[in-house]
């Protein structure tokens, strides 16, 4: 069987064809994923704007911190607030949302909290009723608190 030149030229556009969609498709797909994350950043970036809210509410109005914990004095409400937004910013460096030298800063402000602060106190009283993840508790206990600077 002998091809001739419009042969040949009809299988490289048919290739040519092939080998477009298989491109297109790959950048689909990365686009995809690009934005499917940016929806879960923006996501979290939305709840992060809301928790920061309620707790701007609670330090102007403490009396309000019973709406969330009728037990807990308003410092321990807030306490819980910081150790919320320290195990979001966590989270958030675990799906590598945030880059290892943001992480680093926010780690370094963790640790001075848990130093210099009495966060510690408090995290001692709440880390027994395991509000946060395994995973959290762990990196607290074993890199923040076995590990200060």
């Amino acid at each position: 069987m002998e091809l001739g030149f419009s042969d040949i030229l009809s299988i490289a556009q048919t290739i040519g064809i092939v080998g477009s969609l298989v491109v297109a498709s790959y950048f689909s797909r990365r686009e995809i994923n690009h934005l499917s994350r940016e929806f879960r950043t923006q996501v979290i970036s939305e709840i992060t704007d809301k928790m920061h809210r309620i707790g701007e509410i609670m330090i102007e109005h403490p009396d309000l911190s019973k709406l969330i914990n009728r037990v807990d004095p308003p410092e321990q409400v807030f306490a819980i607030y910081i150790l919320s937004v320290y195990n979001q910013a966590y989270n958030m460096h675990r799906r590598k949302l945030l880059s290892d030298t943001i992480w680093s800063g926010w780690t370094q402000m963790i640790r001075s909290s848990f130093r210099d602060g009495t966060i510690g106190t408090y995290w001692k009283k709440i880390n027994a009723d395991s509000r946060f993840s395994s995973d959290f508790r762990h990196f607290i206990n074993n890199t923040i608190i076995a590990k200060p600077d």
